[in-house]
């Protein structure tokens, strides 16, 4: 039997980039001898508020009105559903944000890292981007959180209390370390063997690279 490959895969639950990426990625590996190691990540606080917070950079309206078009764009020629919210909207999740407890995604991504070893774990990481992309609901919410995990057979209030507790938010920390020791650009980064796969433009490089060490591997 051969040995499986396994991929680390670094996304934020609320980055429509992220969202089609993770997608593609999964049918495109179907099949292929993989482990796909899902790392959902947070923007801590202190770097700010905006996905290219993360990084250190900014984004102009303009590159934002760009990447919300793109996106559109490729979920139409893979036929993924999408929608995003209106511009005020957005607005006022920023400001929701920035005053809750949690860093942006921080809860949503603990929350999947509670579910770890549930078995409904994938459920509940495909059923946030859903709701970010399709229901237009807020995943940083405690009510949505507790929604969607009933929704996929979850306990809705006790994965929302393991979210809180330490060894979820570890994960959640290292998840973050680790996007940062391989020197992730950029959401959604897949990383195989260290070698990095940015962006959903890039899943075809990363099929590649996964069926070439399938065919070399013991």
């Amino acid at each position: 039997m051969s040995q499986r490959i396994k991929v680390y895969s670094y996304s934020i639950y609320h980055s429509a980039n992220s969202y089609i990426g993770i997608i593609l990625a999964e049918k495109s590996l179907q099949g292929l001898p993989v482990d796909i190691e899902r790392r959902p990540i947070y923007i801590p606080k202190e770097r700010g508020i905006k996905v290219a917070d993360l990084q250190g950079g900014s984004e102009s309206a303009a590159v934002s009105l760009y990447h919300k078009e793109d996106c559109l764009r490729w979920a139409k020629k893979y036929g993924i559903e999408i929608r995003f919210k209106e511009l005020d909207e957005f607005r006022r999740w920023v400001k929701r944000w920035q005053e809750m407890k949690f860093s942006r995604e921080e809860l949503p991504a603990r929350a999947y890292y509670a579910a770890r070893g549930s078995g409904k774990e994938h459920l509940l990481d495909a059923a946030f981007y859903r709701a970010s992309y399709v229901d237009l609901l807020d995943v940083n919410d405690e009510s949505v959180i507790r929604k969607i995990a009933n929704d996929v057979g979850l306990n809705g209030d006790r994965i929302l209390e393991l979210a809180q507790g330490e060894a979820a938010k570890q994960a959640a920390m290292e998840a973050l370390a680790e996007y940062e020791q391989f020197g992730c650009p950029g959401v959604p980064t897949w990383v195989v063997e260290g070698e990095r796969f940015w962006g959903k433009d890039r899943v075809d490089w990363l099929t590649e690279k996964v069926k070439e060490l399938s065919l070399t591997a013991p």
